[in-house]
Parts: C-alpha cells; structure tokens; sequence
C-alpha cells in the first residue's frame, strides 16, 4: 500500500505507562519508531516520562509527559489530550492502559479509533488480588468496545474470543518485530563469560512472573564451572541475590543489571534459559534465534508454543516443570563457537515484515474495514 502525494499523513497516538525498560515498552517503540512518516503522524502520550527508554525515542515525535505517578491522576489529562489533537488511532499496549482507554472510549473525539495489543493472556496478568480481579471484569465488560484488538500469540486470541467476546473481525495476531541484521551486526564482537563450562543467559525484569528463583534453584545443580548471567533489575533483585547466597552458588550466578544491546552476550552464550511463570512472548527468545542461540523455556511463556511450531530444529526446549528445568538446562551443549551462529528466527518476524502488516491494520481500522486473523 503506496501513500498518493495528496494524502494527509495518519495522525497516531500511542500511549505508555513510562518509559521503563520491558518487554512492551520496546515493542511500541519500534512499532512508533518504524512507521512510515509518509502515512502517518505518530506522538506519543507517556504518563511518566521517566525510565531507561527515553533515549530511544526518535527526534521527530511529539512527546507529551503528562507528569503522572499515578495511572488515575492522568486520566482526565490524557482525554483532555486526545480532545486536542484529535488522532485517529490510540495505541495502548498495557493491559491496565488499555482498560482506562476503554472506559474513556466513549468520550474520545467523533472518528478516533482504538487499538489495543494484548501482549500476555489477561486472565493471568490481571487476575492478581481483589484490585486485579476488579480489573479482570472491567476487561470483560469493556473489551469489546476497542475497535482492534491485537493479539500476541494463539492463547491470547483464544481468550479473547471465549473469554471476552471480542467478535473476529476486530482480532489480529501479530508478532514482535526484530531487525535480525541490526540485532546481528551489533552481536561482533561477542561476549562470553571466560571458563570451560557451559555458559547461560537470562535477561528481564526482576519480578515474580518471570520465575528467576525456580531458575536459580536449577542452577544449584549444574556443575561448578557453569555460569548463568542474569540481565536486567526491578523490585525482586535483592530477594533473588538473597536465595543466590544462600543456595551458595556464588560464580555460578553473575547479576549484571540492565543492558540496553544484549545481542553481544545473546550470540556468545551456550543457550538463553526463560523460566516465566507466565507470559505473551519474550523478545529475549526471538533475539535469541536471530543470534542462533538455543533457548530453554518455560510453556507458561506464551507464544513459544506457537514458535516450537515452527521451527525445524530442536533449538527451542520446552519444560513444565522446575525439574524439567534443571533437566534441559544440564542438556544444554556446550559451543565454542568463534563466529555468531545462522539465524534460527522465522521469517515472519522481520521487522519489516510486521511495520507493514501493523501499518495496514491502523489503515483498516482507520477505515472500519476487518481485519484478517492472522499476519
């Protein structure tokens, strides 16, 4: 699809809670970033601007700080915003955005639209305690009032369809985007921990929904002379230094804290390990196959599933348990490998392959057209 030189560019706003690093948080702004300005305007509304992805918005969008340490303090000024600029498509990816957005949906300007991605399944993100299971209703109540809802991977759209009713023709399931080139040319030269055992990678946020203290409980029983880098800080970090120290792995688990390009340590490692309790899909996993690195994984993690599917090779090792766990990571081999290995990753995952696809659906959903289910 070609922009004539008379059309008006597509104003977008995209909303995020902050700019701190995490998985969500990355993927709006690579979508943001790699829309063609020739189509569409993107701005951005961010509660709080505050956090270690900043520096990655691009020069040319708008930035609104709405100065809001609190989800309900920004309210009334993120719809008095959208009354301002009027856009004709919100973007939201958190699923505690999105539900504000919905409630909000009915007072947005005539024509503005509203696009929410679904980055993990909501029964399990929102479902947490009275206030999440507060939450939960109001998705149910309200999901259908977005005009797209776009998926992450097949058990997303399942409870979209069953759960919240959400009708067909206003579902996607979308990938996350990766520019394997980039991603691979800024993995020389790589980096691997010195020593001759195996050598595993972890990267995230530090919190209880990605497992890290059954991952450091695995590493209890691998040998010596193996050594886990766990990337990545947040609110567990001290409690999982604690239950480091106190199953005595000391060198066997190194806490590097967060790393803005991992594709060095991701394409000198033996294998990525994910251990989340539950998940939409890890972008740590697809950088990981576009560096040729074996991953171990967690089902819960979403859209492996979906991946394992695909693939050809038994690079991606699913476990269901902490013994499975411990099983596939002693299974892992050990690879001296001196170049960065050939990309594992599908192809549908290109960036440019889903820039196109996401640009497509804005235009659709601009337009009140349905959507197909699939990219």
């Amino acid at each position: 699809m070609t922009a004539s030189s008379d059309r008006q560019a597509i104003p977008i706003l995209f909303v995020l809670p902050n700019f701190k690093a995490g998985g969500a948080e990355r993927v709006a702004l690579t979508l943001l970033s790699g829309l063609d300005r020739t189509r569409f305007t993107p701005e951005l509304a961010v509660l709080d601007g505050r956090g270690e992805f900043a520096e990655v918005l691009p020069k040319d969008v708008k930035c609104h700080d709405l100065g809001a340490a609190r989800l309900r303090s920004a309210l009334l000024p993120l719809l008095q915003l959208i009354g301002k600029r009027r856009p004709a498509v919100v973007f939201s990816t958190h699923s505690y955005v999105n539900l504000s957005l919905l409630i909000l949906r009915a007072m947005f300007p005539g024509g503005t639209k509203l696009v929410v991605r679904e980055p993990s399944t909501p029964s399990r993100s929102l479902s947490e305690g009275a206030v999440g299971r507060l939450l939960h209703l109001g998705y149910r109540m309200l999901l259908r009032r977005a005009d797209l809802a776009i998926c992450l991977n097949s058990l997303v759209e399942g409870e979209m369809r069953s759960t919240y009713r959400v009708p067909p023709s206003r579902l996607v399931r979308m990938p996350n985007p990766v520019n394997v080139a980039e991603l691979r040319e800024g993995a020389e030269p790589m980096v691997r921990e010195p020593g001759a055992g195996l050598r595993l990678i972890a990267a995230g946020r530090l919190s209880q929904v990605k497992g890290y203290d059954r991952l450091l409980k695995a590493m209890a029983s691998m040998p010596d002379d193996s050594v886990l880098t766990l990337y990545g800080t947040g609110p567990e970090q001290e409690s999982l230094k604690a239950l480091a120290a106190s199953l005595d792995l000391g060198p066997k688990v190194r806490f590097a804290g967060f790393r803005q390009q991992l594709a060095p340590a991701l394409a000198g490692a033996d294998a990525v390990v994910v251990s989340s309790r539950w998940e939409g899909m890890p972008n740590i996993v697809l950088e990981a196959f576009a560096c040729g690195t074996p991953v171990v994984s967690t089902r819960e993690a979403g859209g492996v599933i979906d991946l394992a599917q695909e693939l050809s090779t038994d690079a991606l090792r699913l476990v269901s348990s902490e013994t499975e766990l411990a099983e596939a990571m002693a299974g892992v081999k050990l690879d001296h490998h001196v170049t960065v290995r050939p990309s594992l990753l599908p192809h549908r995952f290109e960036e440019h392959k889903v820039m196109e696809f996401f640009a497509e659906m804005l235009e659709r959903t601009r337009a009140g057209q349905s959507q197909p289910v699939l990219m």
